[in-house]
């Protein structure tokens, strides 16, 4: 494996692990082993991670499998490799399933977060049977264990709750970035969010931080455009039962907004909200659509009202900062996170959500991991 020599690692860990064997299949509960970090990695046990949307369509779009899945995640460093400094066995971590190369040409211009070489481990570190296995997004955090590059274990204070501090790796990480870095939405400016989800709350919560005026918020479910009000929307739009562009209209005399953010992943849906923009507004799309969706859209009125489109990964943060300054603001009460979490469920309950993800309630569900 072309590890430098050091102190001699620990052994190999067993543990049970949420493994996707193949594309449209159910992910199942597996016998894994995770060898330990070598040179600038750090091994993390988990106590939390979240289940996102992204987990659920890898049944349909994972780039390899087999595969463990998970990315959103909290936990405590158990070990760290060769040459890693900046946390220490016992420091409590969020992953950053993002972690930048820092010399590629993105990196090297100031923009890491348009990163052109994502780092992972330095050769594979979890296996099934002796066959090595490929983790989701540098992460696979649906196991008790993950090894990560440096990077990819970013310290935040230990006052902080690791079932919400998981929270901060995606829904709250995606959803606040795209309005404060993607977006840059400004103070007065007019956002509409499609999508009340974990991250559409972000979204919300983001766009009240901002100072934006109105903040409409747009679902099929009143329970989840009632948790957009408390989360900071003026105003909510049920899909189901009107038409959104005309309300957005009604509710702009006619101009439109300048921001208007798709959480959900639909071509149709990033449509109509080109059509919900002012002249010079922006599309910025958060949700993942399946990988063979085209977007179709009328090009000359979109050029004459020189509206924008914009893709939005991981809410172009910058994770070593952002995420501990996230536990920051909701510690100072600034953020709100404890509404965001229907419920807390054992790791062997997750392929039974995958069978039936319609029975969750809330709006994130956490894999609560044992403690020893």
């Amino acid at each position: 494996m072309n590890e430098k020599p050091g102190r001699a690692a620990s052994p190999p860990r067993q543990a049970l692990a949420v493994v996707l064997s193949a594309l449209g299949q159910m992910p199942t509960l597996e016998e894994v082993t995770i060898e330990p970090p070598g040179e600038q990695e750090v091994l993390v046990r988990m106590v939390a991670s979240g289940i996102c949307h992204t987990d659920l369509n890898a049944v349909r779009d994972a780039r390899a499998c087999p595969v463990v899945l998970g990315h959103e995640g909290a936990g405590i460093v158990e070990e760290i490799g060769l040459g890693v400094d900046h946390v220490h066995p016992g420091d409590h971590v969020v992953i950053n399933w993002q972690p930048r190369c820092g010399s590629c040409r993105r990196c090297a211009t100031g923009r890491p977060d348009l990163c052109e070489n994502i780092l992972g481990t330095r050769s594979p570190r979890v296996f099934r049977s002796g066959c090595p296995l490929h983790v989701m997004l540098n992460a696979g955090t649906f196991c008790p264990f993950v090894v990560v590059p440096s990077a990819g274990a970013v310290p935040i204070r230990s006052d902080m709750p690791l079932d919400r501090a998981a929270l901060l790796g995606c829904a709250v990480a995606t959803g606040l970035g795209a309005v404060l870095y993607t977006a840059a939405v400004q103070p007065g400016e007019g956002v509409v969010v499609i999508g009340s989800g974990g991250v559409g709350l972000n979204v919300v919560q983001g766009a009240q931080l901002a100072g934006a005026n109105p903040i409409i918020a747009l679902d099929r479910s009143e329970e989840r455009l009632r948790s957009a009000k408390a989360f900071g929307a003026t105003h909510t739009v049920n899909s189901a039962t009107e038409s959104m562009t005309q309300r957005v209209s009604e509710l702009t005399s006619g101009r439109g907004v300048e921001h208007v953010f798709e959480v959900v992943g639909l071509p149709g849906l990033m449509g109509e909200g080109i059509e919900m923009l002012c002249r010079g507004g922006t599309l910025t799309m958060v949700g993942a659509a399946a990988r063979e969706e085209q977007l179709c859209f009328a090009p000359r009125r979109f050029m004459s009202q020189q509206k924008n489109i914009r893709g939005c990964i991981f809410g172009n943060i910058r994770p070593e900062v952002d995420l501990p300054r996230f536990a920051d603001w909701y510690l100072e009460g600034r953020l709100k996170l404890d509404s965001l979490i229907g419920s807390h469920v054992p790791l062997a309950a997750v392929p039974e959500i995958f069978a039936n993800p319609s029975g969750q309630t809330g709006t994130r569900t956490i894999i609560e991991f044992d403690r020893p």
